[in-house]
């Protein structure tokens, strides 16, 4: 005999009990157990199409949400990093499987199959979107991972040296476009070493790194660059050119040494709609990748990410996901190169990085499997689309201009205009706190006057217009 748990009532059953208890309809009864809460109308519910995507149907119920009085949703326009990205239903079922939903590392391979599987597909999917021959099973966060990636290059040129390691007399130049954040990371990391950090100032225009800039600290003698950073695109949202870079970095040879180049990226999304750091023969890339299925979490945990070329497989952090076969001739998966202190290499580890954020791999990878390729294009075509909407629509306004003039991807910085108004000096920082007065994170600080913004697919071109509205109300207070 079936085992029934809810026997649902007749319409007759819910008229009774509506007379017990003295109430015309169930409207009238929640009100008595919530109080004034209003019900959606099932009249609305009836306009809904058969077939509807998840993120439309989240959207459809998120405007019947935001419409309740005493309740509205935060629009937000921040980026800098992190992203306020779309995270499908999926993900949150799957990973919550306990073979996946623990962020520690499977050691034994013959009891965690699935999640090196799911590990070595987001190394496969991570190399195919950056263009790059080798992916490791993540780093911490995109700034350790850059990093540790400067560390890479500074080992990689000592072993083109035939000499005792030293790195004072060395320089790692570092474009002025590369997050402040990540920077700071790396003197930390590199502050034992000796070796000295350069900057390469941006062109004041265009707001890519400077190529004549570069070109003179490349030949200023200043001592041995074992690598160049650059990040794509850069902290202000601007696309570089990295052909022109890469040409120059691989083509300049200090005291008989070519300098790496290192690429970083906060956004890799931007890689749907333009060509990704392999295509140029960068030797390291590393950068964030919470955008791939992970929440913006307040600020974390993250997902690193890190690939090279595969000559440099052996100067890699962390550890990477190897296929193979069992004694059976069945697919397999394993840990290989594994370069840890706490693993035989010991003392000549390459990296001491633990835990790292195995989680947010699979996450990733589940996402990135939903996602399919047209589907990835298609959404960094979307956020580069809103995102020129709304530079437009702010810049129409007469309340801002442009601090650089390049080509961008989904975010973009602006410089607040006094616009005749000598009473009018609201700081970047104070525009953006009475905004999120207003239900809207209009963007990041980058100076006093300037502030990044971006836009994703999470934003609505209502949400556009709400923006636009506001900051007109805000700054002509």
């Amino acid at each position: 005999m079936n085992n029934f748990r809810y026997f649902p009532n007749s319409k007759r059953d819910i008229a009774k009990l509506y007379r017990i208890l003295g109430i015309k309809d169930k409207k009238e009864l929640f009100g008595k157990i919530l109080g004034g809460i209003p019900l959606i109308d099932g009249g609305i519910l009836k306009a809904l199409p058969e077939e509807l995507g998840e993120e439309a149907l989240y959207r459809f119920f998120l405007d019947i949400d935001s419409n309740i009085p005493a309740k509205s949703r935060t629009a937000v326009f921040a980026g800098g990093g992190i992203y306020n990205h779309f995270v499908p239903s999926a993900i949150d079922g799957l990973i919550s499987r306990s073979e996946f939903y623990t962020p520690y590392t499977p050691y034994q391979p013959e009891v965690s199959q699935g999640t090196l599987f799911a590990l070595f597909e987001f190394q496969s999917f991570i190399a195919e979107i950056l263009g790059m021959d080798v992916v490791n099973a993540s780093m911490y966060d995109g700034a350790e991972s850059l990093a540790e990636a400067v560390l890479a290059a500074m080992r990689l040129s000592s072993a083109n040296r035939d000499m005792p390691v030293s790195h004072k007399d060395d320089i790692i130049l570092i474009s002025d476009g590369v997050n402040p954040s990540y920077v700071s990371v790396i003197k930390t990391f590199a502050g034992g070493t000796g070796v000295k950090i350069g900057k390469v100032k941006l062109n004041g225009r265009t707001g890519r790194t400077g190529i004549e800039d570069l070109k003179q600290k490349l030949a200023g003698g200043g001592g041995r660059v074992p690598a160049v950073v650059v990040q794509q695109p850069n902290y202000f949202g601007i696309i570089e050119d990295l052909e022109a870079l890469e040409r120059l970095v691989h083509s300049n040879s200090n005291s008989g040494y070519n300098p790496g180049l290192i690429v970083s990226s906060t956004e890799p999304y931007s890689f749907g709609v333009i060509n990704p750091p392999g295509y140029y023969n960068a030797d390291i890339f590393a950068g964030e990748g919470n955008s791939f299925g992970n929440y913006m979490n307040f600020g974390g945990p993250l997902l690193g990410l890190f690939a090279a070329k595969k000559e440099y497989v052996r100067q890699m952090p962390g550890r990477i996901v190897g296929k193979t076969k069992d004694g059976k001739g069945r697919d397999a998966y394993a840990f290989i190169l594994s370069t840890r202190e706490q693993h035989i290499r010991r003392g000549a580890a390459t990296s001491n990085i633990c835990t790292n954020s195995s989680l947010n791999a699979v996450r990733a990878a589940i996402y990135l499997s939903l996602c399919s390729k047209s589907g990835f294009k298609e959404i960094a075509s979307l956020n580069l689309k809103l995102a020129h909407i709304l530079r437009d629509r702010l810049l129409s306004s007469g309340l801002f201009e442009p601090l650089y003039d390049g080509d961008f991807f989904n975010e973009f910085s602006l410089k607040l205009k006094i616009n005749g108004n000598k009473n009018n000096n609201t700081t970047a920082s104070e525009f953006i706190e009475k905004m999120a007065e207003r239900g809207i994170i209009a963007g990041v600080a980058v100076s006093e006057s300037a502030l990044l913004i971006s836009a994703t697919e999470n934003n609505r071109l209502s949400d556009i217009e709400k923006y636009a509205e506001n900051a007109k109300e805000v700054l002509n207070a």
